[in-house]
């Protein structure tokens, strides 16, 4: 890894390449609350999946129930 820097930097490289190969970057002064914004939407959308299938669970569960009393199980 050490060799690809020195490599790229003595060919001329920028600052901003550093960046582009992993490097410290800027921070973003709202880095944080949209961290946190991404966050939130996150485990929204985790809380509406899970809230989807176990609704669709319910109703499978209520056919295997008229199926099982059809049969007599």
């Amino acid at each position: 890894l050490k060799f690809l820097f020195s490599l790229v930097f003595s060919l001329g490289a920028t600052k901003d390449m550093g960046k582009m190969l992993g490097g410290d970057e800027e921070k973003d002064p709202d880095a944080a609350k949209k961290e946190e914004e991404r966050q939130e939407a996150l485990r929204q959308q985790e809380e509406e999946r899970k809230a989807k299938y176990a609704k669709m669970e319910a109703e499978r569960e209520v056919m295997r129930q008229g199926i099982r009393d059809k049969v007599g199980i």
